[in-house]
């Protein structure tokens, strides 16, 4: 705003005896988050070619009370509008993008051409599951949403797009780090689509180290159990050798598989 006004030399008084001192360099900010907005301030402040600021004593500050007091004392019959502006991020916060726009062709390019000009693959097979599909889709700005019986429109994504809000509600911000349906429920509650979600998750759990040590053992068998079956008695039998007891000897054990 200072920048586009032309204004290049800026005098600020404060009341704020910390927060002079420390623009000034007298002080030292020792609070993280102060040290965040004191760098802001200090690259702000270096725009300018004259910059100081200077710490109003209470004493002299009494104009300035009397003013907001007179502000709200007098003129009552004029009708009073009060501004208020919300700042949900704050300042020292670094904005960053969702997700980098794709520029590749993705698995959407053949439904967004049909949906805008009703052109369809060469191959016959390709073609045929275009059409099935498309009217699960629709176009809106020229983004792509997938239509749903109980739930709102979801807004498709790309590979690179998706592979960023994935790692993000699993690992990020949400710090998740539940399991692959848990993620994908939380991604299409956040209203977005991929049709390969599953699979993706899946991959990503695997290849997290969170995940592989925090996780609870699983000891059930990695494959269902196979049963041996006999025909008749003794068809199929084996034996087993248990030991050695204190006295020297061992016990063999014969088992039948027919009546076990």
């Amino acid at each position: 705003m200072a920048e586009k006004m032309g204004i290049k030399s800026l005098k600020v008084s404060v009341d704020s005896q910390l927060v002079a001192n420390q623009m000034n360099g007298t002080f030292e900010a020792r609070d993280p988050v102060i040290q965040k907005y004191l760098r802001l301030t200090e690259e702000m402040a270096n725009k300018f070619e004259f910059f100081s600021i200077t710490q109003v004593p209470r004493s002299m500050n009494k104009k300035a009370d009397a003013l907001s007091k007179l502000a709200t004392s007098v003129f009552s019959h004029f009708s009073k509008d009060v501004w208020v502006e919300v700042l949900c991020q704050k300042s020292t916060d670094v904005v960053q993008e969702v997700a980098p726009v794709e520029e590749v062709e993705t698995w959407m390019s053949p439904i967004i051409t049909y949906l805008k000009t009703r052109t369809l693959p060469v191959d016959g097979a390709a073609a045929r599951k275009i059409r099935m599909k498309a009217p699960l889709y629709m176009l809106r700005e020229g983004v792509l949403f997938k239509k749903s019986f109980t739930a709102p429109l979801l807004r498709c994504v790309g590979p690179n797009e998706a592979e960023t809000i994935v790692r993000e509600v699993h690992e990020g911000t949400c710090c998740m780090h539940a399991g692959f349906r848990t993620v994908v429920g939380k991604i299409m509650r956040l209203r977005y689509f991929l049709p390969s979600m599953y699979r993706d998750m899946k991959e990503i759990i695997k290849a997290c180290v969170s995940c592989q040590h925090q996780a609870p053992q699983i000891h059930m068998p990695a494959h269902e159990l196979i049963p041996i079956t006999s025909a008749w008695p003794f068809y199929k039998w084996a034996i087993d050798l248990v030991g050695t007891f204190p006295d020297g000897n061992h016990l063999v054990v014969a088992i039948d598989f027919f009546i076990k």
